[in-house]
């Protein structure tokens, strides 16, 4: 049986998360860092490092409390589907225009 393959999300706390954070019994530093097991269709969210490393940087936003790691995958999902929903808008308004 394969592993599962496991990714780090990093994230930034607000001020107020960051004082959450504290009052959880975390650090409250500015960037957290979160990990969990991915399925193989996930892996194209998050980049891989030569040496076997699997992260993403979530930093369009800051939170007002710590996240989960699950929570954070199913942001990046819908910011992939919301992505690709306008890439491919995008393209078929180039190829109309070509064509």
């Amino acid at each position: 049986m394969r592993a599962p393959l496991i990714a780090t999300i990093t994230y930034c706390l607000s001020e107020e998360g960051r004082e959450r954070a504290v009052e959880a019994g975390g650090s409250g530093a500015y960037h957290q860092n979160v990990s969990g097991p991915i399925a193989p269709a996930d892996a194209r969210l998050f980049q891989v490092t030569p040496g076997g490393e699997v992260s993403a940087v979530f930093n369009v936003m800051e939170f007002d409390e710590p996240q989960s790691f699950e929570t954070l995958l199913m942001q990046l999902r819908a910011r992939h589907h919301r992505l690709s929903a306008i890439r491919l808008a995008l393209e078929t308004e180039t190829t109309t225009r070509n064509n």
